[in-house]
């Protein structure tokens, strides 16, 4: 059951039935799993590796200092806005913590990689045959409530496939997937997802040529590299010719860097680099002359949570990010490329994305050796 309740949490992630910055449908459904997970493991989290746990204990103790961080600025400001983004961090924290080790269960891989196909799928199927929403201008968003946030749940969601799935015709599934993936962003015309995507489709090509060749000569990965070769300019030519594409690229090249910068929040590492040590805590962002925040994961959690904070999530990151493999770094660029410039953190399938990754880092990691690590709990 549980298997099918994370799966189901993924295909659900893409229908947004309330406002942004409220949790969704999705949101209960992995929150049930938590329940459900805390009760048949009773709350013991079990991790393969020193290294696994290591990295676990860093994003602990950022969603400690995150949590600490936006007390103590309720406390000083005499506002409760702070407590919101503490508990988006303590939900993502737990995202990962449980979702990882449910991993290691054959089933509940299956289930999840499973739904990461099917999203992409019924998304690329939803656009096709014309259903779901054009609210801002002719940009596609599906039954989100942001065409940026359909982009980037299809980024992450192709991220985590690419880290998960395996087995035979796994390099052929996964180009597929990737192509549509691609086409889905594209008719965003989200610009942070469009630098990101590419990433995506460049480590599934080189997966897909890395599978052709297991097993065979040298022949087999020439072959695949010549199909690719052909196939990407053949795929880039259809995918310009849509009616979306001049629209596209005039995003970027009408793109104001400076007003994007201060509209985006960028700005507010110059203005207010008082804050830049310890943070300026998640909310009440009227204090800096606008109610929206920050629109970059990374400058974010550096303006928000400070120089110590941004040093241990990104001790948390470098520690999953530096592990994979090539592809793997790669794929892992895509999601990090989007958020340069779009907030994703609070994002469930963000979390999805990183727990995926992780499997793929226990994997490359434990490949060579025949003897089975002995499991550490936290």
């Amino acid at each position: 059951m549980l298997a099918y309740l994370w799966a189901l949490g993924i295909i659900l992630s893409q229908f947004y039935l309330l406002p942004s910055g409220l949790p969704q449908p999705a949101h209960l459904l992995f929150a049930l799993n938590f329940l459900l997970l805390g009760y048949f493991y009773s709350l013991t989290l079990t991790f393969r590796s020193h290294e696994e746990r290591l990295t676990a204990l860093f994003l602990l103790a950022f969603c400690a200092y995150a949590v600490i961080a936006n007390l103590v600025w309720v406390l000083v400001e005499q506002n409760p806005a702070f407590i919101k983004a503490s508990i988006y961090w303590v939900y993502g924290c737990l995202m990962y913590l449980f979702l990882l080790p449910s991993l290691r269960d054959e089933r509940v891989r299956r289930a999840v990689v499973t739904a990461c196909a099917l999203s992409i799928v019924a998304l690329f199927l939803f656009w096709a045959t014309g259903l779901g929403r054009y609210e801002v201008g002719t940009r596609y968003q599906g039954y989100f409530n942001d065409p940026n946030q359909m982009a980037f749940y299809v980024i992450c969601v192709f991220s985590a496939f690419f880290y998960l799935l395996r087995g035979k015709g796994s390099g052929q599934l996964l180009f597929v997937i990737g192509v549509l993936s691609v086409v889905l962003v594209f008719v965003t015309q989200s610009r942070s997802a469009l630098l990101g995507i590419g990433f995506s489709l460049l480590a599934a090509y080189l997966r897909f040529i890395d599978t052709m060749a297991v097993g065979s000569g040298s022949r087999d990965r020439i072959l695949a590299t010549l199909i690719g070769i052909m196939a990407v300019p053949l795929f880039l030519y259809l995918l310009f010719s849509l009616e979306t594409a001049d629209i596209a690229i005039s995003r970027f090249s009408g793109t104001d860097v400076g007003s994007q910068a201060e509209i985006r929040g960028y700005t507010r590492l110059l203005e207010f680099p008082g804050y830049l040590f310890l943070g300026a805590g998640q909310g009440l962002d009227l204090r800096f002359g606008t109610r929206h925040e920050i629109h970059s994961t990374w400058v974010a959690v550096l303006f928000y949570y400070g120089i110590a904070g941004f040093a241990i999530f990104m001790a948390f990151i470098a520690r999953i990010f530096l592990r994979l493999d090539l592809p793997g770094k790669i794929a892992f660029l895509g999601p990090v490329f989007y958020g340069l410039s779009t907030y994703g953190a609070r994002t469930p399938i963000f979390w999805v994305f990183l727990a995926a990754a992780a499997v793929a880092v226990r994997e490359i990691r434990t490949a060579p050796s025949m003897t089975p690590a002995r499991e550490l709990s936290l």
